[in-house]
């Protein structure tokens, strides 16, 4: 069996920091992707997709530093989690895909000229 997804896209805005309850660190980032098509009448559409996606240990080191807009890569796994939502007294149960970073690497330009590296892996 193999769960694996690798993903090229763009941050919809910066990668945020935050401390898990065991006090591990990990970077949220949510990617953007796009595909397009011609429809039945010869008009190109296009679709954007939001992936939700975490970077652990060593690679949210590397994921602090990437900004809005710019293109990156990454490979990961592909995990659920259930969650309730309390709207107006009323218990919805659902379930959210998330994608868990295995490396990374940054496509686009860097503004800072202190941070050259360009990838990471998380090991």
């Amino acid at each position: 069996m193999f769960n694996k997804v690798i993903l090229i896209g763009r941050l919809g805005q910066n990668a945020e920091a935050k401390t898990a309850q065991n006090n591990k660190e990990f970077v949220t980032l949510n990617i953007a992707t796009q595909e397009s098509w011609k429809n039945d009448k010869g008009d190109y559409e296009s679709r954007t997709e939001w992936h939700r996606v975490y970077a652990w240990s060593n690679l949210s080191k590397f994921a602090k530093t990437l900004q809005k807009g710019q293109l990156i890569t990454l490979e990961g796994k592909l995990k659920y989690r259930e969650v309730e939502e309390d709207v107006e007294g009323v218990i919805f149960k659902h379930r959210i895909a998330e994608i868990h970073a295995i490396s990374m690497k940054r496509l686009s330009k860097i503004e800072a000229a202190d941070d050259p590296s360009d990838g990471a892996d998380d090991e």
